[in-house]
């Protein structure tokens, strides 16, 4: 049976302290150093400048993403034939990655759990893809949209070379995808090594673009995701708004989707260090005063990871039991089916 990195069994207190010990400590190391760089005073300044009214907008928007992401993590599980969970197991997959700092950088609890539900490698490893592919697939559409936007109302920030990317990328960008994946999915689906990697990455286009283009049957996934980052972003935004500072949602808007290099569930320990250096630089070059940006996104990262604590540890029973579902799936199996869910069957 291949070792599954993610092991709940492992979880103890005196661990996951550890974890969430480590996220605090880099991003406060990252965030000091940025507040050396935009300068002390000026920060104490934003500080200064609290109106905690905004503070109830942040816990809402949390509270409004993490329900859009149950619905769109129930879609890419369930979408052609995937392997089934309770809505107790996907309550508790979900809690548990929300926060990140329990995901170990994306695919380790994802491809648990998956199995866990009696899938094998290679649909584990394309609808885990899917699941990435289907966070920053929503995210470029919705960059994309206030790029244009930007371009409309005639604003100077963020600088060109943050927004026409935005604005002329992610359609071509799009559309190349979806088709290579169509043309050439099925000709690496049994090969190895770097040939069959492309081929599950490949695989994991086509499921998206299943779920693209038939908006009808998969309206609550795509909803899902875009309402996650919706509510992320107000989540932010309004963070900074706590500070004072109330950036154009626009520019705002291209500012964040160029800073999120990855999500809190695909980034090692939440994004901890990482996120909290690059997020505020990418602000500021937007638009935004670097100080409130500072404090700002400091006071998201600190409610985005420490809020869900209490539920990732509710749901370890819940992983532990898929744990042992996956130990019984495997030891059951003669051989693996091969993932060749009804999206593959092109017409024509």
């Amino acid at each position: 049976m291949p070792c599954l990195h993610f092991d709940p069994s492992r979880h103890r207190a005196s661990w996951i302290a550890g974890l969430l010990a480590t996220c605090l400590v880099l991003d406060l190391a990252a965030a000091s150093g940025l507040a050396y760089i935009a300068g002390f005073h000026l920060v104490r300044v934003a500080l200064a400048h609290l109106d905690l009214v905004w503070l109830e907008a942040v816990f809402g928007g949390l509270v409004l993403s993490f329900c859009g992401y149950y619905f769109a993590y129930c879609e890419i599980y369930r979408a052609e034939g995937g392997p089934n969970l309770s809505t107790r197991q996907m309550w508790a997959i979900v809690a548990a990655g929300f926060g990140g700092f329990l995901a170990h950088g994306g695919p380790t609890l994802d491809r648990y759990a998956l199995k866990g539900a009696g899938a094998d490698d290679r649909e584990a490893s394309v609808r885990v893809a899917a699941l990435a592919g289907f966070e920053h697939g929503v995210l470029a559409i919705i960059g994309c949209a206030a790029a244009v936007l930007t371009f409309l109302l005639g604003r100077s920030a963020p600088p060109l070379d943050f927004r026409l990317p935005w604005a002329v990328l992610p359609l071509p960008g799009f559309l190349l995808a979806f088709w290579l994946a169509g043309k050439y999915r099925d000709r690496l689906r049994d090969r190895r090594g770097i040939a069959g990697k492309i081929g599950i990455f490949l695989e994991s286009v086509y499921l998206l673009r299943h779920i693209f283009t038939r908006p009808r049957e998969h309206l609550r996934g795509v909803v899902g995701m875009a309402i996650f980052w919706g509510a992320e972003m107000f989540a932010a935004w309004s963070a900074l708004a706590v500070f004072g500072e109330r950036l154009n949602r626009a520019s705002f808007v291209v500012g964040f989707a160029t800073g999120a290099v990855f999500t809190r569930r695909t980034g090692p320990l939440a994004g901890a260090g990482v996120l909290m250096l690059v997020l505020p630089l990418s602000l500021w070059i937007s638009g935004a005063p670097l100080s409130p940006s500072v404090a700002g996104f400091f006071l998201f990262r600190l409610v985005s990871v420490w809020t869900p604590v209490p539920c990732s540890l509710l749901s370890l029973p819940t992983l532990r039991e898929l744990g042992a579902a996956q130990l019984s799936h495997s030891q059951g199996k003669a051989s693996s089916r091969p993932f060749e869910p009804a999206l593959v069957q092109d017409p024509g």
